[in-house]
């Protein structure tokens, strides 16, 4: 199996958790866009020539008590990218806490699909107009969570008990 390792050797990655740090980053980037669009006065997002962006940004399903949606999605991707980093660290693998940190990113991912799945609905039967940069981070979360299967599924070992 590859190896990208820094010259200090503090980040270890395979290409599973490397391509789901890339998505990781990818969904911060959408997710900071938004956030830019949701709390800048005046701040118009870029959606193509349509209004579907706009539309669902000015709609009551914008917020969650309070908070703009968008900082959910910052929040989620930034554990991701946390847990991510420090999945293969010694200090999370020599006391045996990578199946867990494997668990934490399949629940959060899991979370995140069903959450855009839920707000895809809205968008699509409710509000009647859609944000592609909301779809962008849907499909974002739907391959990180696809990928933290694999995940897992190479943290088993961990879960499996011999006898």
């Amino acid at each position: 199996m590859s190896t990208i390792t820094t010259r200090l050797r503090l980040i270890s990655l395979d290409w599973l958790t490397l391509l789901m740090v890339v998505l990781t980053i990818a969904g911060l980037g959408v997710s900071a866009y938004l956030m830019w669009g949701y709390t800048v006065p005046g701040a118009t997002l870029s959606c193509g020539g349509s209004t579907g962006c706009e539309t669902v940004k000015d709609s009551v399903y914008a917020n969650l008590a309070g908070i703009p949606l968008p900082v959910l999605g910052l929040m989620s991707y930034a554990a991701l990218l946390v847990l991510l980093l420090s999945q293969g660290q010694p200090a999370i693998s020599n006391r045996g806490w990578s199946p867990y940190v494997a668990l934490a990113i399949f629940g959060i991912s899991l979370a995140g699909v069903l959450y855009s799945a839920y707000l895809t609905y809205v968008e699509l039967f409710v509000i009647y107009a859609i944000c592609r940069w909301c779809v962008a981070s849907a499909i974002i979360m739907v391959a990180i969570f696809v990928l933290s299967i694999f995940n897992l599924r190479n943290n088993q070992s961990y879960y499996m008990t011999e006898g």
